[in-house]
């Protein structure tokens, strides 16, 4: 009989060998979904602000081309005989490219018609490299009158002006 005890009691200690090693694999489970999941929003979390970081970067760098980008408008000449006409030449005096895409005249905006680099003529917009300047052949939104004064705006793709009163003649 004292055999039959001995067997009962290595069959209990198993027992309690197992209960532990299940409570020992459950906290070892949970650790290992705890840490996926943190895992999981630590990546999302890193993937936004990358992205948030990207178009920060791109707004920046917009504005910084913009500061950059200098034109002047050298002279605006009228035609005042019908079809009328303004001329205005315009200089890139920056550190980049520029793309002239519109011209207002008395805060409306005016068709460009032709783009003279030379004495060809080509279509819009006029895109000035570094230094190079540009005839603008401009069908006025207004009839013009002689001797009056009319404000000309000059719009680049990057939303630069350039702003100035000229004086028909």
């Amino acid at each position: 009989m004292s055999f039959g005890r001995v067997t009962f009691m290595l069959l209990r200690k198993p027992l309690r060998r197992r209960k532990a090693v299940s409570y020992i694999f459950s906290v070892m489970l949970m650790t290992l979904v705890i840490s996926s999941l943190a895992a999981t929003v630590l990546l999302w979390g890193m993937g936004v602000v990358n992205e948030n970081q990207s178009a920060y970067n791109a707004v920046f760098r917009q504005r910084i081309d913009r500061v950059k980008e200098r034109l002047v408008v050298e002279d605006v000449r009228f035609k005042l005989d019908s079809p009328q006409r303004i001329y205005v030449y315009v200089r890139n005096i920056g550190m980049i490219p520029i793309t002239v895409d519109a011209v207002y005249v008395n805060h409306q905006r005016a068709t460009i018609e032709n783009v003279y680099y030379d004495n060809t003529p080509e279509s819009p917009p006029a895109k000035l490299d570094i230094g190079e300047g540009a005839l603008l052949e401009v069908i006025p939104p207004i009839t013009l009158v002689e001797n009056q004064s009319y404000l000309i705006t000059v719009v680049t793709s990057r939303g630069k002006t350039i702003s100035d009163y000229w004086v028909s003649s």
